[in-house]
Formats: structure tokens, sequence, C-alpha cells
């Protein structure tokens, strides 16, 4: 779920990006992709198991994000 809602975002910035023609060519792709993050995020936490949390978590422990 998560990674579809973030798929999905970065698929509705990259439209942004080319189909608007000025300040907003820059603005509106990252706002969409920080918004699309904010709410997989928010799904993963409402909609994931207890167990799957855990998994997640022990998962980022043993490998750190770069």
């Amino acid at each position: 779920m998560r990674f579809a809602i973030f798929v999905l975002s970065a698929c509705c910035a990259s439209l942004a990006f080319f189909t608007l023609h000025s300040f907003w060519a820059w603005a509106a792709p990252i706002a969409l992709f920080i918004a699309g993050s904010l709410l997989a995020e928010y799904a993963f936490g409402r909609l994931a198991s207890p167990e799957e949390k855990q998994r997640d978590l022990e998962d980022r422990v043993r490998n750190p994000p770069t």
C-alpha cells in the first residue's frame, strides 16, 4: 500500500512537471511528492497490523536508509 501511494504521487508529480510551464513547474511536483510520502506513511500507520509494523521497524534497524 505504501509503495502504491508513493508511485502514484511520483506519477502525479512528473505529470505536473511536464504540463506546467511556470514557477509551479518546480513547486507543484515537490509539493505532490511530499504530500504523497506523508499520505503513504499515514496509510501504513493506520492499515498495517502490529506485526507488520514491528517487522518494518526491525528491517529499518538492520538496514538503515542512506
